[in-house]
């Protein structure tokens, strides 16, 4: 009896693990540092989806992500394309070389910032007998015939810049989605800037300037025009230290 019991007792912790085990479906399928950002790809096995989450090596900062479908199995190649730094403000493109997904990837230079980050399915520019026309192929590589007719273009391109009182201000043109995004920040530390993305109407020729202008107690509304593709945006802050801007954007 004692043996027996002594046998009961020995197998009850595997007994105890037995019941506490878990499967897990969710993995890190890759890694990435660029600098301080910090790219980590999780793959959902059982959706078939590939996440890519973004932060910063600084205390207080909090992480972005975006998830895609994969083009077959479980496989993604994430690399760095493109970047510039320009005073506090740092941009990073990122591609997904296996699944034609790209990222812009914004933040600052300054402790606690956060990323702000807009990611799209890649377009390739195809001379046509309409003209220049931008092509997607969602879910599928790249056909060798519209690869060769593609049309060369910079990776990530830098072209207005306006600052208004604590508030600055870029506009930056992506190619491989054909659209324009504008990046907005406030100096301050702890700010995360915010990006918005809308399609490109031109050659980014035309400025951004302020249009109006509103102060209440410690809200500040900003309007900025983009003239090249006829967007207005309201940016919105408050004049306290760690703020982050707002932008909603809309035809003019």
């Amino acid at each position: 009896m004692k043996k027996l019991l002594g046998l009961f007792l020995f197998a009850l912790p595997f007994l105890g693990q037995a019941a506490d085990y878990q499967s897990t479906m969710i993995v890190q399928t890759g890694q990435l540092r660029e600098s301080d950002l910090i790219v980590r790809t999780v793959t959902d096995l059982e959706t078939n989806k590939i996440c890519l989450t973004f932060y910063i090596s600084t205390a207080g900062t909090s992480p972005a992500m975006s998830c895609y479908e994969t083009r077959q199995g479980f496989r993604s190649k994430v690399r760095q394309v493109g970047h510039f730094k320009e005073g506090k403000l740092v941009v990073r493109k990122l591609k997904d070389i296996v699944n034609d997904v790209s990222c812009l990837v914004v933040y600052t230079s300054t402790q606690g910032t956060s990323p702000a980050i807009s990611c799209f399915q890649d377009v390739v520019v195809v001379q046509t007998a309409k003209g220049k026309q931008p092509v997607k192929f969602p879910g599928k590589a790249t056909p060798a015939k519209a690869q060769a007719k593609a049309i060369p273009k910079d990776e990530i391109m830098r072209d207005a810049h306006l600052r208004e009182g604590d508030l600055e201000l870029y506009r930056v043109l992506e190619p491989d989605s054909a659209k324009s995004c504008l990046i907005a920040y406030v100096n301050t530390e702890g700010t995360k800037p915010q990006l918005v993305c809308y399609s490109s109407l031109g050659d980014g020729k035309g400025s951004m300037r302020q249009t109006g202008y509103m102060r209440e107690g410690d809200l500040v509304v900003r309007k900025i025009a983009d003239q090249s593709n006829k967007k207005e945006c309201l940016v919105t802050y408050v004049s306290t230290e760690g703020t982050s801007p707002n932008i909603y954007c809309y035809d003019n």
